[in-house]
């Protein structure tokens, strides 16, 4: 039996499906296979499935082909148990995704390129300021070396963006390689790696430990990096400077991380920007960066299937929250 819709879709008419069996919708060349699974899914109806959803080449009257997504459940009549299958054709959907695919290889490209068309005269800019300052600073008064002084650190800034921008396309696109991952020992890694590059800098720091989950170790390595980088950032007006990681058992097999800190922390009623590109809460001369590490630490906890929310108040600090999947072997 067809309806009205799988007589358009296949092109043809009822009569002609009648006692005919389903492979005649299915190309030549999958016809067998489709055959034994056909016969498997009908063998014994204690070991029927209730409903499952395949995704295969479907085949029209005029021999043409097309993606579909099909739905299958069993019916219990007083004829026995049938089989309904909805199909729906993919095609649109398919051509959609090649050409969002092909749109972000585009993108990632035009990226590089752009960075490596700036580069070349961002370091001009950033050299010819360097050596105004060095060889010419007598002749250029206090204003011009300023001037040169302001070239030099906006160049630089510049150059900063780019590769934050670049890491921003690259973790879209990169391969996620799930293993097991302490993230206790890398908060421990990274606030040594933050001591010995300020040592002038008392921060105490709390890390739990262990805390395992199932993770890219480099893309999560990544989000622990921009959360606390952003903690020491925010904390240096601070004489009593703080920095938390803790995680907690959340719902769905996932473990809810976080990062809290007692530094500037920001109005909650602007909470939704923090994470967006570029949207930064406080001024750059307080406390620098450019507005893309939260915007990436979301992108990877998105692809690893977790959310990432923040919570704070002004002068009061904040906590950064993300969740992962539990590892497997815990």
């Amino acid at each position: 039996m067809v309806n009205a819709q799988a007589e358009s879709l296949f092109g043809y008419q009822p009569e002609e499906l009648e006692g005919q069996p389903v492979e005649v919708l299915v190309p030549d060349a999958v016809r067998a296979l489709h055959a034994q699974h056909r016969a498997t899914y009908t063998a014994d109806p204690k070991d029927r499935p209730m409903g499952s959803r395949i995704q295969l080449s479907a085949r029209r009257r005029d021999g043409s082909t097309f993606p579909a997504d099909i739905s299958l459940a069993n019916i219990d009549t007083d004829r026995g148990i049938l089989v309904t299958a909805a199909v729906r054709d993919m095609t649109s959907r398919q051509q959609a995704l090649e050409e969002l695919e092909q749109a972000n290889r585009n993108l990632e490209s035009f990226a590089y390129s752009v960075s490596h068309d700036l580069r070349a005269p961002l370091r001009a800019l950033s050299g010819f300021s360097a050596a105004l300052l060095e060889e010419c600073a007598d002749g250029l008064g206090e204003a011009g070396r300023g001037y040169a002084e302001r070239i030099q650190a906006a160049s630089e800034q510049m150059a900063t963006l780019i590769d934050d921008l670049l890491l921003l396309a690259r973790v879209a696109r990169a391969e996620i390689n799930l293993q097991d991952v302490d993230l206790g020992a890398e908060v421990a890694d990274i606030a040594g790696e933050l001591r010995r590059g300020r040592p002038d800098r008392h921060v105490r720091f709390t890390i739990q430990q262990p805390v395992w989950v199932l993770a890219d170790r480099d893309l999560v390595r990544t989000v622990l990096q921009n959360l606390l980088d952003n903690a020491w950032n925010f904390t240096s007006g601070r004489d009593d400077a703080s920095i938390d990681f803790a995680a907690a058992p959340a719902a769905d097999g996932r473990v809810c991380c976080h990062v809290r800190d007692n530094g500037a922390g920001f109005d909650p009623a602007y909470a939704a920007k923090l994470f967006q590109p570029f949207q930064r809460l406080h001024s750059a001369r307080d406390f620098p960066g450019t507005g893309i590490g939260l915007a990436s630490a979301r992108q990877i906890v998105e692809r690893h299937g977790g959310r990432t929310w923040a919570e704070g108040a002004v002068g009061a600090g904040a906590t950064f929250y993300f969740t992962l999947r539990t590892a497997e072997t815990i």
